[in-house]
């Protein structure tokens, strides 16, 4: 019989990574899976402090004109020193707010911080107005660009902008009223509610459109990310991802003093078994041990990648010597029940493995590179040892 045929009888099923845009929901202008939304939020974090720094200078430049306004329009006598107090606190408030943002390390801490602004700026401003009735005609354009910076400019999720654009629409025209009294022309307030309220649908709408975008362009970037960091033909992560992944891992094992493990896994004779029962059967093989490795793993925090040919590498951030031995013992293991023919060697031989196990303890001093290197070279030591075992060594 042929033995090409028969070579591996073990049905190849490798999990695919979805490769589907995460959707983005139509009237909330959210990311669907709760993770990327937070993701989204914190890629862009960088950028939303940075515009609400800008705003609070503004901010604080406009009410630093508007109080040497009141200042002169005091000295001269024309105004009691109660009008000194609203531009005073729209200096003061600016600055502390610069203050706090460039501490701010949370996108859900700023999205407090500019609620909190933006109610504060409001009362501020209702204030100034109340001072000086004869500015009440300023009512409607002052609190139409409020809407428009809560809706397009501020880093806040979709509904907290329109709960706080709503909550702000729905105040400053009582107050208005309360102030002005009998005094406010009627086709004054009404012609400003309508314009507020257009407002707020013209805000509603562009912001609901932006925001979906924003996201939709994000879910995009995942699915390259993922496609430029997926092996063709397993499946599972290539080296781009493990070079990625282990930066990552090591900067962040450095910082909190954990140790760091690599596992190097070849398989043996391969070159001998894709001559012999052909490159598709082949590639079938390293699809299924593919699939069996990242299936015993175990945590999924680990990686399984693809390193090249038939070499592949297993990532374990916070585990010791004695852990990863125990991992790559596991996933010899594993391969051994497999039962994979290897037609190649004998009639009766089977598929197996050499582990090179590698494991940084002193991260701050040394390079990843080191690590790899390493468990690369104990590889090569469990092969020259006669293959199907492991090699453990510590850098």
């Amino acid at each position: 019989m042929d033995s090409r045929t028969t070579a591996i009888a073990v049905p190849v099923f490798v999990a695919r990574p979805d490769l589907t845009p995460v959707t983005v929901t139509r009237w909330t202008a959210r990311l669907a899976d709760p993770q990327s939304e937070r993701d989204f939020r914190v890629e862009r974090f960088a950028g939303d402090r940075w515009r609400a720094t800008l705003l609070l200078v503004l901010a604080g430049l406009a009410g630093s004109l508007n109080f040497l306004l009141e200042l002169h329009a005091y000295s001269s006598g024309a105004n009691s020193v109660a009008v000194l107090i609203p531009p005073s606190i729209s200096i003061c408030f600016p600055i502390a707010g610069l203050l706090i943002v460039q501490r701010l390390r949370s996108p859900v801490v700023l999205e407090v911080a500019m609620v909190v602004a933006v109610i504060f700026g409001t009362f501020t401003r209702l204030s100034v107005l109340t001072l000086h009735p004869d500015l009440s005609y300023l009512w409607p354009t002052m609190m139409i660009g409020i809407v428009f910076v809560v809706y397009l400019y501020l880093p806040l999720r979709f509904t907290s902008a329109v709960a706080l654009a709503f909550a702000v629409s729905f105040v400053a025209p009582i107050w208005w009223l309360l102030v002005q009294g009998a005094s406010l022309p009627q086709d004054q307030f009404y012609r400003g509610l309508i314009w507020l309220l257009f407002a707020n649908a013209l805000g509603f709408t562009a912001a609901n459109s932006l925001q979906r975008s924003q996201r939709a362009q994000y879910a995009q970037s995942l699915v390259l990310k993922e496609l430029l960091s997926t092996d063709s033909m397993t499946g599972i992560g290539n080296r781009r991802r493990f070079d990625d992944t282990l930066d990552r891992e090591w900067r962040r094992c450095s910082r909190s003093g954990l140790p760091l493990s690599l596992l190097m896994i070849d398989v043996d004779h391969f070159k001998a078994y894709n001559d012999h029962c052909g490159h598709q059967q082949g590639d079938d093989c390293l699809r299924l041990v593919a699939n069996l490795l990242v299936e015993n793993v175990g945590r999924p925090g680990d990686l399984v990648a693809r390193y090249g040919g038939e070499e592949f590498v297993c990532l374990l951030p916070e585990i010791d010597e004695a852990g990863a031995r125990a991992v790559a013992a596991k996933l010899a293991s594993v391969i051994a029940k497999a039962d994979i023919l290897h037609p190649a060697l004998a009639p009766a031989a089977r598929l197996t493995m050499s582990i090179g196990v590698a494991t940084a303890t002193e991260l701050p001093e040394r390079h990843p590179a080191a690590l790899v290197a390493l468990a690369d070279k104990l590889m090569y030591d469990a092969k020259r040892a006669g293959r199907d075992q492991m090699a453990v060594g510590l850098l």
